[in-house]
């Protein structure tokens, strides 16, 4: 009987996050199977060559990102991946700030109600983008380096 050995190359996955944002878990499934569940910022996993699905899924099930990757031998194989709401986490951010000091400081009569309106209204915005990208949430992108031997 021939037997074949199976060569494994790394695939090293990588995510790309702002200090400033939680470290919040990620999972990630390999065609379709969780291959593991990671707050760190690089993992690695050792994989036959060829080609994959690679899904990256948020903390909220309905929000994830999937894309193909090419795994090749005698490269460093990375695939990174960072959320599109960079702009909406420092707008989400400010609003928090803004509604804990709302329990604090009571605004003058015309600016709470135009603070309500406007709150009320980048929640409702926010909650229709989510809703729009979230087949999308992440943007995965895959890279090769080159061993050197």
């Amino acid at each position: 009987m021939n037997e074949t050995q199976i060569e494994y190359q790394k695939l090293t996955i990588e995510k790309e996050t702002s200090e400033l944002m939680a470290k919040l878990p990620n999972r990630i499934f390999i065609n379709g199977r969780l291959v593991g569940i990671t707050q760190q910022k690089k993992v690695s996993v050792m994989i036959p060559k060829g080609r994959y699905s690679i899904m990256i899924q948020s903390p909220l099930p309905f929000l994830y990102a999937t894309d193909e990757i090419e795994i090749e031998r005698n490269v460093e194989n990375v695939v990174a991946f960072k959320n599109r709401e960079r702009i909406w986490d420092i707008l989400f951010t400010i609003d928090l700030v803004l509604w804990i000091v709302g329990f604090f400081v009571t605004l003058p009569t015309p600016w709470d109600l135009v603070y309500e309106i406007a709150t009320n209204t980048f929640l409702a915005v926010w909650l229709i983008y989510e809703f729009c990208i979230r087949k999308k949430y992440y943007r995965i992108r895959q890279y090769k380096k080159m061993i050197k031997e």
